[in-house]
């Protein structure tokens, strides 16, 4: 009897929250194997188990189903390291640093009574399972338990230290560059302590978090108090003998005359001032920790790009990063926002796709973790429960966007990525999130398929003074709006790395560009070049002619392409007359605004921005949304053998099916990530993708 051919059959199993089983015939599924990428992790205590041999550490790499890059432990309080950072003798952790806040519970068992002794025993467990581990803490230290509000034993005795509100009010958390009460920097006393704390339970390193690493309140609001007044003064930030400055702690609308007039009539002096301080006290945090072979992660400041970063909090990454830290840890996490996680409507993800790119340009050489939203029962949001078309979107995004280097090759922004939080997850939903990122890093692309934005140094500190002026957009608020109109917009070059770069670039707001980075922009021959900015005599001097220009006035806003690298001129695409311009009055004050809310600019319409996003599609010869444009956006990326990925987003709260036309025949479209569960329709050059209500899939289409 002729035996009958083999054909094997295997499920492919989806873990919760989705749950679907795909049959593969002939075993041609693609296996993934572990990317090269890092996995970090952002977890309190709470997430292991004294009462365990081990604290549970075995089981919980077991569950996670991965040995993590590194493992930041969050102990929430100052008062770590000032009064538990040695081990003298046993002491008991207050409920604080047991758990975020002292929260009573978690989802898999409540807060335990930890010791020091056994929380340098959980340090070593884990790295005896190749786990670096670092410890990590707030400026925080007040906190309610069983109904009554406490304020930690250190902090709560240091209110010489406190952050302070322009109108005289003093802030329930540290600010790190104050100084003592008798004139010492706290700086100096902190870094002792942290390296004391570092070497006494065996830290591989230190996590800088928010209040840490930047202000936790804008600087148009704080800190207004007589020490960073006087700081100010000192470092030459403006005249010693302006009665406008004296001393008037405790004088609240005194003090409220003095932050407004700073504010108004000081902002740039007191912007860089910030950032020369931020600077030194993470240099002497780094020279600390390094002295001891240990490393530096920071979080950058509250999700914000290098321009909102240095503008609303004195943080310039490029001082950060010459101090020597070893990472940022982006904070870039829009599932959590999006989902509304601090009761408020917001969709930030295009903006922080910006961001990291931005970040990158500014930094090329730092390393760039981004924080990857999952839950906090603390904070009370849970994304990948209730919203995991938001983090599965957050994942495919911010992994795939890129810097053009100086060999002209396309590098990931992002070398991985920190689970926030990682406590109380069941083995599935671990299998569920990792598949995802294995997905969002699946590939290395030999190029982008779409237009690069050019990143200027001297453009940013320009910005500062323009936005300070006239509330002009600047070059990331161009970028992610753009993006949000459909643009295919997810790399970006440094202007000095031109030479080798290929494909379509951008040069936003390119009046500010300094003489030798315009002349590099136009005399790029590697593709199209787009041009956005305010026509001025400095642009046409240097070359840029615009034909159908048709009286454009230095104050009007343009957008331009020059097409092939012969020509000569540039062809408009948009143009908003500064006389049409609808303007809105925008005042000092209300720069004093929360992280959670967007800062302000002069409004640059929908159709400006379309007709720009729509040109640039045009002539980089990127993929057009041919149908629901208002809704779906796309980033592709070319493969070394030729193929495309295509990474579509959906904004809308619905299933949405755009088509689009990739320019080129199709032979073939295959889904990466598990859906869509059927085949993807095609037809010539034409492909029709449903794709979840926000939410993203990704596609590698194969050409004929």
């Amino acid at each position: 009897m002729r035996p009958q051919a083999r054909v094997s059959l295997k499920i492919r199993q989806f873990p919760a929250p989705y749950s679907a089983a795909r049959v593969i015939i002939g075993g041609d599924e693609q296996m993934l194997n572990e990317q090269a990428y890092e996995k970090w992790l952002w977890i309190e205590l709470i997430g292991f188990d004294n009462e365990l041999p081990d604290f549970g550490v075995a089981a919980y790499l077991d569950k996670i189903g991965f040995t993590p890059a590194g493992v930041s432990l969050l102990f929430f309080t100052p008062d770590f390291v000032h009064v538990y950072g040695s081990l003298d003798e046993e002491r008991t952790l207050p409920p604080e640093i047991c758990s975020y806040a002292a929260r009573p519970t978690g989802k898999e068992h409540d807060r335990q009574v930890w010791t020091n002794v056994q929380l340098k025993q959980l340090v070593a467990e884990l790295q005896k399972h190749g786990v670096g581990v670092y410890c990590s803490f707030f400026n925080l230290f007040q906190y309610e338990l069983d109904g009554e509000i406490y304020n930690g034993e250190w902090c709560g005795s240091h209110p010489e230290l406190y952050e302070m509100g322009g109108n005289g009010k003093p802030f329930q958390m540290l600010n790190p560059l104050r100084r003592y009460k008798d004139g010492a920097f706290y700086e100096d006393d902190f870094v002792l302590r942290l390296a004391e704390a570092m070497s006494a339970y065996g830290f591989d390193g230190y996590h800088g978090a928010d209040g840490y690493t930047s202000p936790r309140m804008c600087l148009a609001y704080a800190d207004y108090s007589d020490d960073m007044v006087e700081q100010f003064v000192m470092s030459g930030g403006t005249d010693p003998g302006d009665e406008r400055l004296a001393a008037c702690d405790g004088d609240a609308e005194r003090m409220k005359r003095r932050s407004e007039w700073i504010w108004e009539s000081k902002r740039l002096e007191w912007i860089r001032f910030y950032a020369e301080r931020w600077e030194t006290f993470w240099r002497k945090v780094v020279s600390a920790v390094h002295k001891d072979g240990k490393k530096v992660v920071f979080n950058t400041a509250w999700t914000r790009d290098p321009f909102e970063a240095l503008y609303r909090y004195g943080v310039d990454y490029r001082r950060i990063a010459d101090a020597g830290v070893d990472a940022f840890i982006v904070e870039a996490g829009a599932a959590a926002l999006s989902a509304g996680g601090v009761d408020i409507e917001m969709e930030p993800l295009n903006e922080f796709k910006a961001t990291l790119m931005a970040i990158k340009a500014y930094v090329p050489e730092m390393k760039l973790i981004y924080l990857n939203t999952i839950h906090d029962t603390m904070e009370q949001w849970d994304a990948i429960q209730h919203a995991p078309t938001l983090l599965e979107r957050d994942i495919y995004a911010l992994s795939n966007v890129f810097l053009h280097d100086g060999e002209g090759k396309a590098i990931r922004c992002a070398s991985g990525l920190m689970a926030c939080l990682a406590d109380g997850m069941s083995r599935e939903e671990w299998k569920w999130v990792r598949s995802r990122w294995d997905f969002g890093f699946a590939h290395q692309p030999a190029g982008t398929v779409g237009v690069s934005l050019v990143w200027s140094d001297k453009v940013l500190y320009d910005e500062l003074g323009e936005y300070s002026e006239s509330r002009e957009f600047s070059s990331h608020k161009f970028a992610h709006e753009l993006i949000g109109k459909g643009a295919p917009l997810h790399s970006i070059v440094r202007s000095g790395d031109l030479g080798r770069k290929h494909g379509a670039i951008l040069a936003a707001n390119v009046h500010l560009l300094p003489d030798e980075e315009l002349r590099r922009v136009l005399d790029y021959r590697n593709g199209p070049v787009v041009v956005l900015g305010r026509l001025s005599g400095r642009l046409s001097e240097a070359g840029i002619r615009l034909a159908g220009e048709d009286g454009l006035q230095p104050d009007d806003l343009f957008c331009a392409v020059r097409e092939l690298p012969d020509h000569e001129s540039f062809r408009l695409i948009a143009v908003e007359r500064a006389e049409s311009r609808e303007r809105t009055e925008i005042k000092a004050a209300d720069d004093a605004i929360s992280w959670i809310y967007s800062l302000r600019f002069q409004p640059v319409s929908d159709s400006f921005l379309s007709e720009c996003a729509a040109g640039m599609t045009e002539c980089a010869g990127s993929p057009r949304i041919m149908t629901e444009n208002e809704f779906v956006t796309l980033a592709s990326t070319e493969t070394p053998e030729g193929t495309w990925f295509l990474v579509i987003g959906n904004s809308s709260l619905i299933y949405r099916s755009p088509t689009i036309d990739v320019g080129r025949p199709i032979a073939s479209v295959s889904a990466r990530g598990g859906y869509p569960y059927l085949p993807v329709p095609h037809k010539g050059s034409s492909l029709r993708v449903k794709v979840p209500g926000r939410g993203m899939v990704m596609l590698e289409v194969r050409f004929a």
